[in-house]
């Protein structure tokens, strides 16, 4: 075999060399962008809960506050303790204040839609239970979101 046949092979064996580390980078650099993929989603989806859960405990927190006050011999201070006081309720949910909820919620959203189109029920109290409604929806749409949606 001469020279040039052997530089020739050489050539070959290196481009197949070459090759096959492209071929093992790429591969890498896939499971590598999966992998971040993924740490980035468990971050996110972490960083969603903690927010969740510091804003829950915020507003757990007043609730205890308004609750051991025990009310205000001012009436309109009263109504807006009361105010604020199911606000919290709704904002905290069944699941975090179960028995609160029966006692001062405690209807279905049905319930509480045929109450907002009720034409005998004062307007005020109509918006009050549209703004509670509000106010459930978006607690429930906290709750179910996930990291792709953000």
């Amino acid at each position: 075999m001469s020279m040039e046949e052997i530089a020739i092979w050489v050539q070959v064996a290196v481009v197949i060399v070459t090759a096959g580390a492209v071929i093992a980078a790429l591969g890498i650099a896939s499971a590598d962008r999966r992998h971040s993929a993924r740490l980035t989603r468990e971050a996110t989806a972490a960083s969603m809960r903690q927010a969740r859960l510091l804003f829950e405990w915020e507003a757990a927190k007043r609730l205890s506050i308004l609750e051991a006050r025990g009310g205000h011999t001012d009436p309109v201070i009263s109504k807006d303790m009361g105010a604020e006081t199911l606000a919290l309720i709704a904002l905290l949910g069944p699941e975090r204040v179960p028995e609160m909820w029966n006692r001062r919620v405690g209807k279905t959203d049905t319930e509480l839609r045929a109450f907002i189109e009720d034409q005998s029920q004062p307007q005020f109290l109509r918006d009050s239970v549209e703004a509670e409604r509000a106010v459930n929806t978006i607690g429930d749409e906290i709750r179910m979101a996930k990291p792709h949606d953000a």
